[in-house]
């Protein structure tokens, strides 16, 4: 039990982080009135953290930082697609009814976070023992990497035949990821908003950066 309390007491600890929630597109410094589905855009991460306490004998400071794995997914309204015009990327109507279409990105990201950990210090004899992650949580940052992979899916009947198509390039995406995220939560649960500061189309004449808010969930 001892050894145990002096583990989860490492001035760094790591944690497993799995988060997931809504996806969209701010567009004129608004997401009212998307050209994507509200419920139907969603975003996954994982990602692995380190958190290592700031102050030796002071345990609300934290520096949170690791590698995570973005999957960000929006699903254009009013029967849509994209497609690349030079360098433009925009969004038509397809000339078939399609039983879904999908859009997705994926990226390899760095967060670090200033985090505030309200855990209080556990006293037991003569040794105090500094935990983290029992108590409510403020994390306060942002992100950079890269983007891996786009790719459109799109589903329909032609002819009678169901029809699956994966369109994988870049379609003008922008390569360089980077934004600010922040979460509050209990415990090993956070409400988690992030906002990328990149748009999504390096070119396109009406800048839109991609924007999730959803539950995060740090495991130690």
């Amino acid at each position: 039990k001892e050894d145990k309390q002096i583990r989860q007491s490492k001035r760094t600890t790591s944690q497993l982080v799995f988060a997931t929630g809504i996806n969209n597109l701010v567009t004129n410094g608004s997401v009212n009135k998307s050209d994507f589905k509200y419920l139907g855009s969603h975003f996954y991460e994982w990602g692995l953290t380190y958190n290592t306490r700031i102050f030796k004998n002071d345990n609300l400071l934290h520096a949170k930082y690791g590698l995570s794995l973005v999957y960000n997914n929006l699903r254009p309204t009013d029967n849509r697609s994209f497609v690349v015009n030079d360098n433009q990327t925009d969004l038509i109507i397809n000339p078939v009814n399609l039983k879904d279409s999908r859009f997705r990105n994926v990226n390899l990201v760095f967060p670090i976070h200033l985090e505030f950990d309200f855990t209080k210090p556990e006293i037991k004899g003569d040794k105090t023992y500094f935990k983290s992650h029992n108590s409510f949580r403020l994390g306060i940052g942002g992100y950079l990497g890269a983007n891996l992979k786009s790719k459109q899916i799109t589903k329909y009947d032609l002819d009678g035949y169901k029809t699956l198509d994966r369109t994988r390039g870049d379609f003008n995406v922008n390569n360089f990821i980077y934004g600010l995220s922040t979460y509050i939560g209990y415990k090993a649960t956070s409400l988690y908003l992030k906002y990328d500061l990149n748009p999504l189309f390096k070119d396109n004449l009406v800048k839109q950066n991609n924007i999730s808010l959803g539950l995060r969930f740090d495991f130690n």
